[in-house]
């Protein structure tokens, strides 16, 4: 079956209208021309779409069932017409950003805010999930950039450093190490400590902090740092977390206490797959990344 998108252009002016003279009006054919398209999309579809009299023409039963379907052809034509030219555009297209959720919640949004200022018709998609499947939807060619946590393979990816994000404290403001102005790794390992959830980007570093997680006197794990705030201003236990995700944790009864001499930090870094073409309007988004990273500081 070989269906035009005139043809069915041609149907639904016709639906709209009732009459061969208005329609062809519309689509600027003389009447015979027009008729031809219809009569030629009845033929190619086997059975006809309108009743008709000498005063006017009107959609039949097959009609109505076929309109839904013709108005979804068309609009997947369209679809796929505007997504090529906003690729041809260059700067206007989809883009979608793998990134990690502890990396999204401050500094990205405002990045987003920012380039949709300049790049309005640009479309951004992201994929807010853990540090390997970051990496696996770049692979996968699900996703165009990353933003991780830590450099991935160099013969597998690029990866660009944005910045370093170090280290803090989470206790309860009554708790014992809330009244140090700094605190040293193992000053925590004899308080409950409440984890990342492994696999999660904050959890591999932590867990790098103090042989593997073994110095932590682990009594709860969590994915969200919403559930992680509330069981820190509850007082069940002490925690680590990054600069990044600080203002998440912004409570009346929580202290957030530097460490000194931690020499450990997580970088940032913005990956792409190697030796692969970037759109335009992707590699125009990842220099503004590079652009916005040298100015901020997530400490």
């Amino acid at each position: 079956m070989n269906l035009s998108i005139k043809q069915l252009r041609a149907f639904l002016t016709l639906s709209e209208t009732d009459s061969f003279t208005r329609a062809a009006k519309t689509f600027n054919l003389s009447q015979p021309a027009f008729s031809a398209l219809i009569a030629g999309l009845e033929e190619e579809i086997g059975y006809r779409l309108f009743d008709r009299d000498t005063r006017r023409v009107q959609l039949n039963a097959n009609g109505i069932h076929f309109i839904d379907l013709a108005r979804r052809l068309v609009q997947n034509h369209d679809d796929a017409v505007g997504e090529i030219k906003l690729r041809v555009a260059g700067n206007k297209g989809h883009i979608t950003l793998a990134v990690l959720p502890s990396i999204a919640v401050e500094w990205l949004p405002e990045v987003l805010v920012q380039y949709s200022l300049v790049h309005p018709e640009t479309r951004i998609k992201l994929i807010d999930t853990q540090w390997d499947r970051c990496l696996k939807a770049l692979l996968d060619g699900q996703a165009d950039l990353a933003l991780t946590a830590g450099q991935p393979s160099l013969s597998t990816f690029n990866s660009t450093l944005l910045f370093s994000d170090k280290f803090y404290l989470l206790c309860h403001r009554n708790h014992p190490l809330a009244r140090l102005e700094t605190v040293d790794i193992t000053d925590i390992g004899q308080y409950p400590f409440i984890g990342f959830c492994l696999g999660t980007s904050i959890r591999q570093h932590t867990d790098r902090l103090c042989d593997g997680g073994e110095g932590f006197n682990y009594q709860m794990e969590v994915r969200q740092l919403t559930t992680m705030m509330g069981l820190i201003a509850a007082n069940y236990g002490v925690s680590i977390t990054t600069g990044l995700t600080l203002f998440q944790f912004r409570h009346k009864d929580i202290a957030i206490i530097p460490f000194r001499d931690l020499a450990l930090e997580r970088a940032v870094y913005l990956v792409t797959v190697k030796g692969r073409h970037q759109p335009d309007c992707a590699q125009a988004f990842a220099d503004f990344i590079y652009q916005q990273a040298q100015h901020f500081s997530p400490n």
